[in-house]
């Protein structure tokens, strides 16, 4: 592990918060049988990470949003899933999870913020744990990228985004939560996969951005389970050519019978076991370095079902990722 050094801290940060791990207790007999009784809390500034197998960062930021003339509530997002991964049983006898906290985006300073992102995936990665961040606008993914970038110098990390969206706007004008994938490439990303791209929802000259950077993308109406195969064989490729993958999943690719609360809903969109039955490849392929998820908004949320969904994709994460080393 890196030596800890000053400077770790900024204004973006904010610590865990215990309120959030809250829901069932058992006796001393029973043991600890929710998340809630086993994620731990660290302070980013206290001392060196301890040793643990997952990292949680919450991205408490919509500014990115905001800029990109959404709809305003992911900066909640982190929060309410957390609060839903709480009440859920555990299950991952082993496996350790410690909460670091969130960054904060504040006022209007996102930069800011996906700086300290970087930082806080960066320094997670290189004390040998897979970071999970929970959003927030989609922006998260150039700090997180970032932070990944820093902590595998030298090696090939491809991108595997599940999204409505290609996020592949040019920048003109301020950075927001549709251009991190066009940023991540000018500075040199070489391989992102999207899955889930709605037509109706990308301009042609967004899909001549993909044509131009070479990205590789699978539209929604050929992300059914029945057409797994396919898929497979599209991510076997894509395993295939990268040393690492960071995987991305912004809620708003599912359809909005799933998940209402997001910041660009859609009808036409993932099912659940759709990606589900992907994740479980993926997460075996011992390729995945990071995860996240982006574009909870629980001011739109219909009774929890969008925080529901993202909890059970956090909970997949850890049981596909456990000891995959």
């Amino acid at each position: 592990m890196e030596k800890w050094i000053a400077g770790h801290v900024t204004d973006a940060y904010r610590a865990p918060d215990p309120k959030v791990w809250t829901g069932r207790t058992t006796t001393p007999e029973q043991g600890a049988q929710y998340w809630c009784q086993n994620v731990r809390l660290q302070h980013w500034s206290h001392g060196p990470l301890p040793a643990t197998n997952f990292g949680i960062i919450g991205y408490v930021c919509e500014e990115g949003v905001r800029r990109n003339q959404g709809r305003l509530g992911a900066g909640a997002g982190a929060k309410v899933v957390r609060e839903r991964m709480a009440r859920l049983a555990w299950h991952h006898a082993g496996e350790t999870v410690t909460d670091y906290g969130d960054v904060v985006c504040i006022g209007e300073a996102m930069e800011a913020a996906q700086a300290q992102l970087a930082l806080m995936v960066s320094t997670v990665i290189k004390a040998g744990q897979i970071p999970i961040v929970l959003g927030g606008g989609h922006d998260l993914a150039y700090g997180h990228f970032t932070g990944i970038r820093a902590a595998t110098s030298g090696k090939r990390v491809g991108i595997i985004n599940f999204d409505a969206h290609f996020d592949l706007r040019p920048v003109t004008g301020l950075p927001n939560s549709g251009t991190p994938f066009n940023q991540i490439l000018k500075e040199g990303l070489i391989d992102y996969l999207a899955l889930g791209i709605q037509q109706p929802a990308n301009t042609t000259e967004l899909f001549a951005i993909a044509e131009e950077y070479g990205v590789e993308y699978v539209l929604a109406q050929h992300c059914r389970t029945y057409q797994l195969p396919t898929i497979i064989r599209t991510l076997e490729r894509f395993l295939e050519r990268n040393d690492h993958v960071y995987l991305s999943i912004d809620l708003d690719g599912f359809s909005s019978a799933y998940a209402p609360g997001v910041s660009a809903p859609s009808p036409y969109g993932f099912s659940p076991a759709f990606v589900l039955a992907v994740l479980e490849y993926l997460l075996a392929s011992g390729k995945i370095i990071s995860v996240d998820l982006a574009e909870m908004n629980p001011v739109f949320d219909v009774d929890g079902a969008t925080a529901r969904l993202g909890a059970g994709l956090v909970e997949a994460f850890v049981e596909g990722l456990a000891t995959k080393g």
